[in-house]
C-alpha cells in the first residue's frame, strides 16, 4: 500500500477514535456504541499497519489487492455497526412501547360495573 494511503488511514482512524471518546465524555454517545466503534477502529488499524495480515486479509476476502481487502473490511465493520444499532434501537423501541402501555394503564379511570348509574347513586345519597 502507498505511504499516503497508510498515513491517511492511520490519521482517520485516530481522529475517529478521539472523536468517539470525546462524545462519550460529553455524554453524547452511549458507551456501548463507542466500544463497538473503538473495537472496529483498533481492528482496522491493526490490519492496516501489520503487513503480515495483508496476505491473510486478501485470502479471507478474495481480493487481489490489499487496499481492496481493507475496503471490504471497512464495509464489513460498517455492516456490523448498523446491525448493532438496529438491535439497540429495537430494544429501545420495545422499552418505550412497554412504558407507554404502563402509563396508559396507570392513568385510565377504573371500570364501573355494568348496570349501575351514577345519577341513581347520587339521588340515594342526596335525597336521604
Amino acid at each position: 500500500m502507498s505511504r499516503a494511503f497508510l498515513f491517511f488511514g492511520n490519521l482517520t482512524g485516530l481522529m475517529l477514535a478521539a472523536y468517539a471518546l470525546y462524545l462519550v465524555v460529553r455524554v453524547r454517545m452511549y458507551v456501548g456504541y463507542a466500544a463497538a466503534w473503538l473495537i472496529l477502529i483498533v481492528a482496522g488499524l491493526a490490519a492496516l499497519n501489520l503487513p503480515p495480515l495483508w496476505a491473510l486479509l486478501r485470502w479471507m476476502t478474495g481480493a487481489p489487492d490489499a487496499q481492496q481487502a481493507w475496503i471490504l473490511l471497512i464495509m464489513a465493520g460498517m455492516a456490523f455497526i448498523l446491525v448493532y444499532f438496529s438491535v439497540q434501537l429495537t430494544i429501545l423501541s420495545k422499552r418505550v412501547s412497554d412504558l407507554a402501555c404502563h402509563i396508559a394503564l396507570e392513568e385510565s379511570p377504573p371500570e364501573r360495573p355494568e348496570g349501575k348509574d351514577e345519577s341513581a347513586e347520587g339521588e340515594k345519597q342526596g335525597g336521604g
